[in-house]
């Protein structure tokens, strides 16, 4: 659910289900065969991810298995081709002796064959136990014993002590009153004689310093970010085609990497690139699909890629990886229908877009929380003809909210740009305010509430949020020239009143 809000809990540590089922998970660690030689196999566990003396399956993952009605993926076929005996455990990797199967091959995945584990504690907590993890039975005469003390769970292995599961404290709950207003002011520090179609800050250089990457009609520009106002750095120029939006992010190693999403003629031509010392260097072109990070704070779980066609629209959403320059595809994400990926994001377990009735929608995991109309809309458009939208030649691409921190709390954001009142008349795309909400949850349900702060004309293209916590906002106006055209960047602060 969404983090903020109606209730403050002073946690001293984890619920207990959550500590149970942290045992289960120990003993499903899985991992993979880094090398194969004379007999013996490298794994990529290391120290508290492997034991000495204990044994590993090596298995194929095969078909998937799709559920008959929902047509969900609900797992894979399995076949266990061999076993491995942990031999030597290093701070990073493993060794392990190979004691059955003839072709384990580097790539295999291993998981960890325990076979059966004993027991040693109170009723409540063998029930508990029994709720997360098979072949739990009660005893001491199993190379694995849980063993329950008064402030945890402890966890054997042939006689040494392996790991162990804090029980939680008792949870304070504080009731606190919702903000009841959030005001905003707003510093102009930079203007641009073009609209900035898209934003992002980004840690792409080796020390990891921070810059603000803007998107224009035919280029990137790299902003340093500075105490009292942004100096450019560097640019880069796009290949032909409609540049839709930017984002970044650490999709291998710590390092940003910058997608820059386009469409090329009626398709989807993206591209990846990555900072050598301080040059932008394109890693990946001609991507036919947009990409995203959803979750900044998981960007491995969340890298999607959604299809785009120009006569149907929106399409299918897969999980996918950057591996050593190379994008692969992984499984379908699941999103619900009418979803659309230019202004989708995440926080935790809860998904927020805009769908393609320019409904902002918010759903937690299956549970949809919040719709609301009029969302729709920015200065960042793609001329295609024929097109899916009622056969408009001009597409209309939606502005990506954020999650920023407000006080010591974060807070998932969102832009609504008002249409102008002769929009339908004229057939044009025109806005007369940009504005910002808060998304805040009250009794299992999400509202929102406007900030309160100075008018934005015309529209808002992008906020962005940095890691040291200061707030951007990037606004655009047009005119009846394209020379008219204009943008502005503004440092925001934000804060809460109850």
């Amino acid at each position: 659910m969404i983090r903020a809000l109606a209730f403050f809990l002073i946690i001293v540590s984890f619920s207990f289900p959550a500590k149970v089922r942290d045992i289960g998970k120990f003993f499903t660690r899985t991992g993979y065969v880094v090398e194969v030689s004379d007999g013996r196999v490298i794994l990529d566990l290391g120290r508290g991810r492997a034991f000495k003396g204990e044994v590993f399956e090596v298995i194929l993952e095969g078909e998937k298995i799709y559920h008959p009605v929902t047509g969900r993926v609900l797992g894979r076929k399995v076949e266990v081709v061999g076993k491995v005996k942990i031999e030597e455990v290093k701070r990073r990797y493993s060794v392990a002796k190979i004691v059955e199967g003839e072709n384990i091959r580097r790539g295999d995945k291993v998981r960890l064959s325990y076979g059966e584990v004993c027991f040693w504690g109170t009723d409540e907590g063998y029930f508990k136990v029994s709720a997360y993890l098979e072949e739990v039975k009660r005893g001491t005469d199993c190379p694995y014993i849980i063993r329950e003390f008064e402030d945890g769970f402890g966890v054997e292995f042939m006689g040494r002590a392996i790991a162990f599961f804090q029980k939680p404290r008792k949870v304070q709950v504080v009731k606190e009153r919702e903000p009841e207003e959030f005001n905003m002011k707003a510093k102009l520090v930079l203007s641009f004689d073009e609209i900035p179609l898209s934003a992002d800050s980004c840690r792409l250089t080796d020390n990891l310093k921070e810059f603000l990457a803007v998107l224009f009609e035919n280029r990137v520009v790299f902003y340093e970010i500075l105490k009292k106002e942004l100096v450019e750095f560097t640019s880069f120029d796009l290949p032909p085609g409609y540049p839709i939006w930017l984002e970044c992010a650490p999709l291998e190693g710590t390092k940003d990497y910058l997608i820059v999403n386009m469409i090329s003629g009626e398709d989807p031509s993206s591209l990846i690139v990555k900072f050598v010392s301080d040059s932008p260097v394109v890693v990946k072109k001609n991507i036919p699909y947009f990409l995203s990070v959803l979750d900044k704070e998981n960007p491995q779980k969340t890298f999607v890629a959604q299809s785009f066609d120009a006569r149907d629209g929106w399409g299918s959403v897969k999980k996918v990886k950057l591996v050593k320059g190379k994008l692969k595809e992984e499984w379908p994400f699941p999103v619900p229908s009418g979803f659309r990926l230019d202004g989708a994001f995440m926080y935790g377990d809860t998904l927020i877009f805009v769908d393609k009735d320019g409904y902002l929608r918010v759903f937690w995991k299956d549970q949809q929380l919040l719709s609301k109309p009029d969302f729709d809309g920015s200065y960042t458009t793609a001329q295609i003809p024929e097109a899916y939208d009622e056969d408009e030649e001009t597409i209309v691409f939606n502005p990506k909210g954020r999650v920023v921190s407000i006080g010591k709390k974060a807070y998932p954001l969102v832009i609504r740009n008002v249409r102008s009142p002769v929009y339908k008349f004229l057939n044009v795309n025109k806005f007369t305010e940009g504005e910002v909400y808060v998304l805040l949850e009250s009794k299992k349900r999400v509202k929102m509430k406007k900030i309160v702060g100075p008018k934005f004309e015309e529209a808002l293209q992008a906020i962005v949020s940095t890691k040291s916590g200061r707030i951007f906002l990037f606004t655009a106006r047009t005119g009846t020239l394209p020379a008219s055209n204009r943008g502005e960047a503004y440092e925001v602060t934000i804060k809460a009143t109850r």
